[in-house]
């Protein structure tokens, strides 16, 4: 499932962009989520849930605007992708210091929506997303948002960067592991499965991750993970 945010302050305009991705869903049959706010701030309070915003560049007196919002979402969500509606066309320029992904012009015409929704679509596919389960849906999760990976029977925990909600999957971690296609994921621990990327510190019995959280390394798993860190470091 992909969870789409409408950000505008006129309702007509959230109703119709929602029509229009209705639309889209159905004729590509894509399973899609979608929920609308009025405001930026009402959205920053629930930005860790989504994969794509539309988001209206000028809020009428109804709080900050786009691109204030687009500053905040991107320091508690550096991945989410943003696509500014706006009739302001001179602002564009100023939209890629967000990482804007596409800018479209309101009102939005039917076959400008489509195109940016087959290009979000085809980057999702392009990015090393993997899809798994969740409890009652099917989610897209971008590798490079993942932290590390908590194994636990037949179900896993993937925590993820910027996020205090770990997404439960139920999936085993080797299942999950086989997923991956980068090569900074790395089995620590026959519980864990944790990306170089975000690494702090180690030592012959714990890694310290970017965010504080610590995971534990096996004994006979250290002097291959030193290695493959080291590899990793050297690399980038």
């Amino acid at each position: 499932m992909i969870k789409i945010a409408i950000c505008d302050d006129s309702e007509f305009i959230r109703n119709n962009n929602q029509e229009l991705i209705t639309k889209y869903s159905i004729q590509k049959d894509l399973d899609c989520k979608i929920e609308q706010f009025e405001n930026g701030e009402s959205l920053l309070q629930k930005i860790d849930t989504f994969d794509l915003i539309f988001l209206d560049y000028q809020f009428e007196n109804k709080g900050a605007d786009g691109m204030e919002i687009a500053r905040a979402i991107r320091k508690k969500n550096s991945d989410v992708t943003i696509i500014f509606i706006t009739s302001y066309t001179g602002v564009v320029y100023e939209t890629f210091e967000v990482g804007t992904f596409r800018f479209l012009d309101k009102p939005i015409k039917e076959d400008k929506l489509f195109k940016a929704m087959d290009d979000f679509v085809d980057s999702i596919q392009n990015d090393n997303s993997i899809c798994i389960k969740a409890y009652g849906e099917t989610r897209y999760i971008k590798e490079s948002q993942i932290t590390y990976i908590e194994g636990a029977g037949k179900y896993c925990t993937i925590h993820l960067i910027n996020s205090n909600d770990p997404v439960d999957c139920m999936e085993t971690l080797s299942s999950v592991e086989e997923m991956v296609e980068s090569d900074s994921f790395f089995r620590c621990h026959k519980s864990f499965v944790v990306n170089l990327k975000y690494i702090d510190s180690f030592t012959h019995s714990d890694i310290v991750m970017q965010d504080g959280e610590m995971i534990a390394i096996s004994r006979n798993k250290y002097k291959p993970f030193s290695e493959a860190y080291a590899n990793y470091m050297v690399s980038k």
